[in-house]
């Protein structure tokens, strides 16, 4: 019997209108009357991911940032929060910055961008986060970051990956929500770390837990929890390291079907 379910957000929980199915909701708030912990566990901000909590009655901690930040839900505490030291964060964006990649800087439900554009502004409304315009990153930044975001097509970014995997950066860790983005945070920090801290909160064990995604950022936890769900529309390079995949997308209430299957 699970104890605890982690469910990544995008690509999983919502379609891709940015909606939960109502069968979804219900059945998660079933969960939550029978005692099952459930956490959302995404890269997003908490005040985007607190949106889809409230949605679902969930008032369990979440896993933000893919695994640096831990907020409680009910109260609002922080349970664990990784950052990035602040030139260590300023190197990365210096290397983004002379590869001319989009860059996107995450530090306490802010985005930080060098100017403002029309992308900027569509993401933040679809993902309901405030941003601050501040000019050249390298030099502007002033804290070390929650999560730094280097994006550009997916040919382009295998590229930047050798780059970034030969250079001598320490202190730090990266993943992929996309094809298309490299995702840098704290050493040590991923989903699958932060899914043990709550276990760890909860006296719950490994084999208790189940975990759902669909991309590289996902691996960390499903490697950590008993069992690991991939959705069938799950990134291709999550794929190559993971096998146990779902019938369904997140058009087809995949997170559903999968949570009807394994509680009855």
């Amino acid at each position: 019997m699970f104890k605890l379910v982690a469910i990544d957000i995008d690509g999983t929980l919502i379609d891709d209108d940015f909606k939960v199915s109502k069968r979804t909701v219900d059945k998660i708030r079933a969960l939550r009357d029978r005692g099952v912990n459930v956490t959302l566990a995404t890269g997003r901000t908490y005040r985007s991911a607190k949106q889809y909590a409230d949605i679902l009655n969930i008032d369990d901690p979440i896993i933000c940032y893919n695994g640096a930040l831990v907020k409680d839900n009910s109260n609002g505490n922080i349970i664990y929060d990784a950052r990035l030291p602040l030139d260590i964060s300023k190197k990365i964006i210096g290397f983004g910055e002379k590869e001319k990649l989009d860059i996107k800087v995450y530090t306490d439900d802010t985005l930080y961008v060098e100017e403002d554009d029309e992308r900027t502004r569509e993401i933040c409304k679809n993902h309901k986060i405030d941003y601050k315009v501040i000019g050249k990153l390298s030099e502007n930044i002033e804290k070390g970051a929650q999560m730094i975001i280097l994006i550009e097509d997916e040919e382009r970014i295998r590229e930047i990956r050798k780059k970034i995997d030969s250079m001598d950066i320490k202190n730090v860790s990266y993943t992929m929500s996309t094809p298309r983005s490299l995702e840098f945070g704290a050493p040590g920090v991923n989903k699958g770390n932060a899914l043990k801290v709550l276990a760890d909160k909860y006296g719950i064990e490994s084999k208790e837990i189940l975990a759902i995604g669909n991309s590289l950022n996902d691996l960390g936890m499903f490697k950590y929890a008993g069992t690991g769900i991939a959705m069938k529309n799950s990134d291709r390079i999550l794929l190559e390291e993971w096998d146990k995949v779902s019938k369904y997308d997140n058009n087809e209430e995949g997170v559903f079907h999968i949570l009807d299957k394994y509680f009855d």
